[in-house]
């Protein structure tokens, strides 16, 4: 085996480890997001968040969160300036976009 081979599979050995340490990583964070979401949801009489508090939750933008809602992609309500989401359909909206993992 060449010098140049073995590099390359080093260095390919190297990036699939950093891959699963990655995934394991945003998988935590996805995971302790679910989490946050539904122990706002567990509060009696709740169950809607603000613009803000989604953004927080979703780690989304604020022009991210507006094309969200005029897509339909985020279900809202409007109460004067004042727009507010059921947390139910940020988890939805987590959900949907879960990807799944590829076997290797």
């Amino acid at each position: 085996m060449e010098a140049s081979e073995l590099s390359l599979l080093t260095s390919n050995a190297a990036l699939t480890r950093f891959e699963r340490a990655a995934e394991r990583v945003l998988e935590r964070k996805f995971d302790a997001t679910l989490e946050r979401l539904r122990a706002e949801d567990e509060r009696p009489g709740f169950g809607w968040v603000d613009n803000d508090t989604a953004m927080r939750l979703l780690n989304l933008s604020r022009p991210t969160l507006a094309r969200y809602r005029a897509d339909g992609t985020l279900p809202y309500a409007k109460l004067g300036a004042s727009v507010y989401y059921r947390l139910s359909d940020l988890e939805a909206v987590l959900e949907a976009r879960t990807v799944e993992r590829e076997s290797t």
